[in-house]
């Protein structure tokens, strides 16, 4: 697996950090951040850096892994909704017992792989499950 550095520096924004979009126009709040809304068309676009808290809605786990991953298995993705309200599909992390839905968690950087060949590591955005967090 090759990890590009110019490439992860040029997309460091949208690696490291929740970045929606708003809609100046109908005020639509959507992720990935886009520069057209989804809602109504418009090209008036702001990005909004997102909380990175929410509620896990339901989750699935997956023993099959891909080239490359046999030591991440078994793999772990949930359904989040996020606190601004928008709807995400992201992996889990740090996962030690019980999950159960509508836990809370929070966004933080995790190694995604690792390219052997120069030894450069890619770091991404996964969710780890929060105790005791008080609204």
């Amino acid at each position: 697996m090759k990890v590009f550095p110019a490439q992860v520096w040029r997309n460091k924004e949208s690696l490291y950090s929740l970045i929606a979009g708003k809609c100046n126009k109908c005020g639509n709040l959507f992720f990935p951040y886009r520069e057209i809304c989804n809602k109504c068309g418009s090209t008036s676009v702001s990005k909004v850096k997102l909380s990175g808290r929410g509620t896990l809605i339901s989750y699935t786990v997956s023993y099959q892994t891909r080239p490359g991953f046999e030591k991440t298995a078994p793999e772990y993705v949930g359904l989040i909704r996020l606190d601004e309200g928008i709807e995400i599909v992201a992996p889990l992390t740090d996962i030690t017992g019980e999950i159960k839905d509508n836990s809370r968690v929070e966004a933080v950087i995790r190694r995604l792989k690792a390219d052997s060949s120069n030894g450069l590591i890619e770091y991404g955005i996964k969710f780890r499950l929060v105790e005791d967090e008080h609204r």
